[in-house]
């Protein structure tokens, strides 16, 4: 397993069933995130590291279907669809779909445990997967952002040598007179509305590529970059 407690996302419009899930899955050894819709399980995409997902198929927004091709598409992560069709064309349709395990409601505790421990000896440490391509990552020399999605965002000079300045700082970050003065030529004076302007502009850039939230990330006057650089390596 890749930790002693994998991390599950379960994604249940229904709020008692989703309640009852998270309780019994906490219950089993996992640590449990609960989402009402899919729009909540992409927003919270980039800031937790899953190692499985329980998925309802039919969720308001999008359904369980698309969730699981899009999931499929970007990462190694384990999907279990829970429904209440029972036909062999909706089981056969998302097994095809990428999902991993298709269950149906109502589902008995065990059964799905039973079926997330056995998926989750999949995620062994070391093994090429979901962790990695789930991550916010700078390629090409830092040209090129990869979002957790899939996406890929050319950026220009400046929004390479912004992200890359704070890509460099780490976890410490840099506040924005340091920042500033790392993108401005040796001499220039520096002006922090500029910074600002770059960073909406990068923002909206990167909102018309993916609904994720974006890398740039600010606290208390200090900007980080949420992500990595190609060639390194995720935390363990």
């Amino acid at each position: 397993m890749p930790s002693p407690r994998p991390r599950v996302a379960v994604v249940e419009d229904y709020g008692p069933m989703r309640a009852l899930l998270l309780r019994d899955l906490a219950g089993s050894g996992f640590q449990v995130d609960g989402y009402a819709d899919a729009a909540s399980l992409w927003r919270h995409f980039s800031l937790h590291r899953f190692d499985l997902v329980v998925l309802n198929i039919g969720l308001p927004d999008e359904d369980g279907f698309s969730v699981s091709r899009r999931l499929r598409r970007q990462t190694n992560i384990p999907v279990v669809l829970l429904s209440g069709y029972g036909s062999h064309e909706h089981q056969l349709l998302g097994l095809r779909d990428g999902a991993d395990a298709y269950l149906v409601k109502p589902v008995e505790t065990r059964v799905l445990v039973a079926t997330l421990q056995r998926l989750s000896r999949r995620l062994e440490p070391g093994e090429p997967g979901s962790r990695y391509q789930r991550d916010w990552r700078l390629a090409d020399q830092g040209w090129l952002l990869c979002a957790p999605d899939g996406a890929d965002i050319a950026l220009n000079g400046h929004e390479r040598d912004l992200l890359r300045a704070l890509a460099a700082a780490g976890g410490d970050g840099l506040d924005a007179d340091r920042l500033g003065a790392l993108l401005v030529r040796p001499g220039a004076a520096f002006e922090r509305r500029l910074l600002g302007r770059m960073v909406w502009r990068l923002r909206r850039k990167i909102a018309a590529f993916t609904p994720l939230p974006p890398p740039l990330r600010e606290s208390g006057g200090v900007w980080r970059f949420a992500g990595l650089i190609e060639g390194d390596h995720p935390p363990d």
